[in-house]
């Protein structure tokens, strides 16, 4: 039967889990030379991906990419965590922020599947549509 990354990344976080910091140390060692030995490496991407997953998960913390035409101020920023807080009762936002001047203005806010683009760009787009029906 073959792992798969998910049940390595499970396997991992059942480990080390609420564990002290010497257990989970050692538990990640452990783990990290399991991998090695099982030549299992080109792996180890997908698992760290897999396990930030659930542990995200597991501790109600939301992580959303926001792409904005210049960097955001920090009222910006905390507002946006807000937003993601309520709106996927999260204990905890995590922001990923990229730039692109592209956009004129407004945001783009992609958390999971899901995308909010209130951007001036993406705005214009949608007008064009509905104006060339």
């Amino acid at each position: 039967m073959k792992i798969t990354a998910k049940q390595y990344a499970q396997t991992l976080y059942d480990l080390t889990d609420g564990k002290p910091k010497a257990e989970t140390e050692k538990a990640a060692t452990d783990f990290a030379r399991y991998i090695y030995r099982n030549r299992k490496l080109k792996l180890t991407g997908k698992i760290i991906e897999q396990f930030s997953e659930i542990y995200n998960k597991r501790h109600s913390i939301v992580r959303a990419e926001v792409t904005g035409a210049k960097n955001l101020s920090e009222e910006m920023t905390k507002e946006i965590k807000g937003f993601i807080k309520k709106k996927y009762k999260a204990e905890e936002a995590e922001l990923v922020i990229m730039v692109d001047e592209g956009l004129k203005g407004g945001i783009i806010l992609k958390v999971g599947d899901e995308v909010m683009d209130s951007s001036i760009s993406g705005r214009l787009s949608e007008l064009k549509k509905i104006l060339v029906k």
